[in-house]
C-alpha cells in the first residue's frame, strides 16, 4: 500500500462516507439533513470535506440543493456501501459464542396491501433469531421501488413492477381480492338488495394510488366499468385512514378483504353481482445489494416459503 493510500485509510473519517451514502440515497442535501437530524450546512460541509480528502468531484451541483452524482461518486458510493455492510456485520459478533444472527431488516410495503402470510413468516423468523429486529414501513407503491433503489430497504412488497429496472428482482405473490365497503350512514348499509342508482351516485374515498394511472388502476377500472361510485372526495395514504373515512362518512371505499376484516368492525361489504377487483402483488429485492448475514438468512427463509427470490447479481457493478 502506498504512503498516500495508507494515510487515507488511517485518517479518513467514516462519518463523511456515511453522510455521503445518505446524500445519494435521499438525492438531496435537504433530505439527507432531515434523515441525519443535522443542519443542511453540516451536510454540505461534510460532502465538501470528503471531496477534498479524496481529491475528486463526487457530485455536480445544480440549482438550490439539487445535484447529480458523478461516475466517481457512484464508485465511492458502492465502496461506502460495502464498508457499511462490514460495519453492520460487527453486530453479529457475540462475545460469548462468536458469530450469532442479529441486526435490523428494513421492509417497505405498499400501504394498501395486507401481509398476513408474510407477517407469520417474520414472526417465526424472530422466534428463531430473537436478536433480529424489523422496521416495516407502509408507503405508496412508487416509494417501495425508490427505497430499494436507494438501498435503504432489504425487501419490498408492492403492486406494480417497473420491468425496465433490471436491478430489481420481482416475484409474483398471491393476488389480493378487494371489496366495496360502506359505513353505517350509507343508505346501502346492511342492504342485501343493492340499489344500483344509490351505488352509482355514491361519493368515493380511496387510496392515493386508486386512479387509472396509479398502482391500484385495477380498482379504479373496476369502479368505472361497473358504474360503482361517482366523485372521489378523499384520498388516504394508509388503510387505517381509509377505514375511518368509510366508517364515519357516507362515501364508499374499496380495500382488500383482509384489511376490512381486521380494521373495519362497522364496515359493510356491499354485495355485488360482478366479480370483485383483484390486485397483483409482488415481492421485490435489489439484485445488486450487498446483503448482511441477517438479510441473507431472511431472504432464504422467504424464498423457501415462496415469498421472495434470492437475488443472483448480474454484475459486480
Amino acid at each position: 500500500m502506498s504512503l498516500r493510500l495508507d494515510r487515507l485509510a488511517v485518517q479518513l473519517d467514516w462519518n463523511l462516507l456515511r453522510t455521503f451514502m445518505v446524500i445519494v440515497q435521499e438525492r438531496s442535501i435537504t433530505g439527507a439533513a432531515a434523515r441525519l437530524n443535522v443542519t443542511q450546512p453540516s451536510v454540505s460541509a461534510a460532502l465538501r470535506r470528503l471531496e477534498e480528502r479524496l481529491d475528486m468531484r463526487l457530485v455536480e451541483r445544480g440549482s438550490g440543493q439539487t445535484f447529480v452524482v458523478t461516475r466517481a461518486g457512484e464508485a465511492v458510493y458502492r465502496e461506502a456501501l460495502e464498508i457499511y455492510g462490514g460495519v453492520v456485520r460487527l453486530n453479529n459478533i457475540d462475545a460469548s459464542d462468536g458469530l450469532s444472527l442479529s441486526g435490523n431488516v428494513v421492509i417497505h410495503r405498499s400501504s394498501h396491501l395486507e401481509m398476513d402470510r408474510i407477517m407469520t413468516v417474520l414472526a417465526e423468523f424472530r422466534r428463531q433469531h430473537p436478536r433480529v429486529t424489523f422496521s416495516l414501513r407502509s408507503v405508496p407503491c412508487a416509494e417501495v421501488t425508490q427505497a430499494l433503489l436507494h438501498r435503504v430497504s432489504s425487501v419490498g412488497i408492492c403492486t406494480r413492477v417497473d420491468p425496465t429496472i433490471q436491478r430489481l428482482k420481482s416475484m409474483p405473490l398471491t393476488p389480493q381480492e378487494f371489496g366495496v365497503y360502506c359505513g353505517p350512514d350509507h343508505p346501502l348499509y346492511r342492504q342485501q338488495n343493492v340499489d344500483t342508482a344509490a351505488l352509482a351516485n355514491s361519493d368515493v374515498v380511496g387510496f392515493e394510488e386508486d386512479q387509472m394511472a396509479g398502482a391500484l388502476s385495477a380498482v379504479a377500472r373496476f369502479r368505472l366499468d361497473n358504474r360503482i361510485g361517482g366523485r372521489l372526495i378523499a384520498a388516504a395514504t394508509g388503510i387505517v385512514d381509509l377505514v375511518e373515512l368509510v366508517e364515519s362518512g357516507t362515501a364508499i371505499g374499496c380495500m382488500s378483504r383482509g384489511h376490512a376484516a381486521r380494521y373495519g368492525y362497522k364496515l359493510w361489504q356491499i354485495p355485488l353481482d360482478v366479480p370483485p377487483p383483484v390486485v397483483e402483488v409482488f415481492s421485490l429485492v435489489d439484485g445488486e445489494r450487498l446483503m448482511t448475514p441477517v438479510e441473507v438468512a431472511l431472504l432464504e427463509t422467504l424464498e423457501a416459503e415462496g415469498l421472495a427470490r434470492m437475488p443472483r447479481p448480474r454484475s459486480n457493478v
